[in-house]
């Protein structure tokens, strides 16, 4: 008895030795550590854009920005996306710029979505999801406003009514500035 119970401790323990680095890296995505992004410069990332042309987020640097992760197979982005339509349509002439960045496999499956949804805002592809791990995006749609310095001013996850009072009033803060 007294030997089981030693080998099962010594497994244990070896087990523990061998996922530390993994217990290590985890902790750059935990919610404390993505809360952190709030009120720090947008973490800076490349991706393509459904033409295959690489763009930057500092390209948009100068601009209040409302950054939104989501993919074609998530029901709440869909749910999302007609509400972000009718906001950049009445907040596009203010300055604000909207980047939707999916994290579809394919991009061949946003250009499709995209004939039945047509969005004028720009829109990228982060199939390799370094864009969406840079800002610890885990569940979508996920969506940051960043002011014109850079700085993340505010972080949502999950739907959101972007047409609601409580939302333009952000949007507006984000102008202003």
């Amino acid at each position: 008895m007294k030997s089981t119970s030693r080998i099962i401790l010594q497994i244990l323990i070896l087990l523990s030795i061998a996922f530390l680095p993994l217990a290590a890296d985890a902790g750059q995505y935990s919610p404390w550590a993505i809360e952190k992004l709030v009120g720090s410069q947008a973490p800076e990332f490349t991706a393509n854009d459904l033409s295959g042309k690489r763009v930057a987020l500092k390209k948009f640097k100068g601009k209040p920005i409302l950054l939104n992760f989501w993919a074609t197979w998530c029901p709440y982005c869909r749910e999302e996306r007609p509400k972000l339509i009718k906001l950049y349509k009445e907040y596009r002439s203010k300055g604000l710029v909207i980047v939707a960045v999916s994290t579809d496999r394919s991009a061949q499956k946003v250009k499709d979505y995209l004939k039945k949804v047509p969005m004028d805002f720009e829109m990228l592809h982060d199939n390799t999801k370094e864009a969406a791990a840079a800002y610890g995006v885990y569940s979508l749609p996920t969506s940051f406003l960043i002011d014109r310095e850079g700085i993340i001013k505010y972080k949502f996850m999950g739907l959101r009514d972007w047409t609601s009072s409580g939302s333009k009033t952000l949007i507006d803060k984000l102008l202003e500035k």
